[in-house]
């Protein structure tokens, strides 16, 4: 069973562009760097239909045991402490398909 992990961020609003795309280069890093991650999309809400929220990331893994070892991965963790001092807002949902 494919699990489908969605982050949705409001980021601040002073944040550059290419600051932005350097923080979620190392998003997209993590499918190389974290077992049972199978696919990793990150990037900037271009639309208005959820306000507020300026990006947005989705991690397909493998299955529920890949999530569970997803959240505390070192890798992850990182990752979390160069967005948090940028995030005003942050949202999670996790699905299985």
């Amino acid at each position: 069973m494919t699990v489908h992990h969605m982050v949705w961020l409001e980021l601040d609003a002073g944040l550059s562009d290419d600051q932005a795309t350097a923080m979620f280069a190392k998003v997209a890093d993590l499918l190389k760097q974290i077992p049972g991650v199978m696919d990793v999309k990150a990037g900037r809400n271009f639309t208005d239909r959820a306000p507020n929220i300026t990006h947005a990331t989705f991690v397909t893994l493998k299955d529920k045991q890949a999530l569970a070892g997803y959240g505390p991965h070192p890798k992850h963790v990182e990752v979390q402490g160069i967005l948090k001092p940028h995030v005003k807002q942050l949202l999670v949902v996790d699905i299985a398909s």
